[in-house]
């Protein structure tokens, strides 16, 4: 059978699409298989996930999203792919609707377009689901003692204030320490290391869960801000910019949380499955 698919990131953060809205092209049990086999770099098609657009469970959203790890994890929710997911339905449908309901496995998501150029557009999103700030805590990885916040955006975040420079550290290393580490298990984290430049500004690296370091994470955003906000560095109900090796987004936290930044559809693809 041929599948078709699009590849598109949010600055930096890649994914494949699978458009099921008509009809399921992937069966449900063969999803995770498809998303390690079609995640790896160099020798299939290459990303860090497989998103999958569905027909939504209830009357209220457009579509559903779904997004699956190049471990093959499903994830609650992700707010990269989610951009991306946006994009991808706003391309399908003619470029006609410029705003959405998306259906996570975490609730409903507002999602809006706007600077649409060619492949590409700017999405604003209106998080509904839950951010709890869960406190601070202390572990002990690789024999050095860290601070983090516990944040869950939907899915868990472990954010790690520096003193040092993000840019020198081994986030790779730390990260997937922090991942396995037995306080984090079953479910695992994803992790932030984060400097403040100032009240509106900060600067994070990610290591998620299941993917090693991305070049961005817009949930990992989410948190680094939430965290920032608990700890006093960071301002409440202003947008602030966070900066990834990928790219830049906006976050504003507060009473309601939103996100915007950019997507882009790079290109259009089949494959044989």
């Amino acid at each position: 059978m041929i599948v078709s698919f699009s590849k598109l990131h949010g600055i930096g953060n890649d994914f494949i699409a699978v458009n099921e809205l008509q009809r399921e092209l992937i069966e449900e049990k063969d999803k995770s298989f498809f998303a390690t086999k079609n995640c790896k770099r160099r020798v299939a098609v290459g990303s860090d996930g497989v998103l999958f657009l569905c027909k939504p469970k209830g009357r209220e959203a457009d579509f559903r999203m779904r997004m699956f790890n190049p471990d093959g994890s499903e994830a609650e929710t992700c707010v990269n792919g989610l951009r991306c997911a946006a994009l991808e339905k706003f391309l399908a449908d003619g470029k006609e609707k410029k705003a959405y309901k998306i259906e996570t496995g975490q609730g409903i998501v507002n999602a809006r377009l706007s600077n649409a150029k060619k492949d590409r557009a700017v999405i604003e999103l209106q998080l509904l689901g839950k951010t709890e700030f869960r406190g601070k805590f202390q572990l002990i990885v690789n024999g050095k003692g860290f601070e983090y916040s516990s944040v869950d955006v939907g899915n868990p975040h472990a954010v790690v204030f520096l003193k040092d420079s993000v840019q020198q550290f081994p986030v790779e290393e730390i990260g997937h320490a922090f991942e396995w580490h037995r306080a984090f298990q079953p479910d695992r984290t994803n992790t932030e290391f984060v400097n403040v430049l100032s009240p509106r500004s900060i600067k994070i690296r990610v290591h998620e869960r299941g993917a090693c370091e991305t070049a961005a994470c817009g949930s990992g955003a989410i948190a680094s801000v939430v965290a920032g906000i608990d700890a006093g560095v960071v301002d409440e109900n202003k947008w602030v910019s966070v900066e990834m090796p990928g790219g830049t987004l906006e976050i504003k936290a507060g009473k309601k949380l939103s996100l915007r930044g950019p997507a882009q559809r790079v290109f259009i693809g089949s494959m044989e499955w």
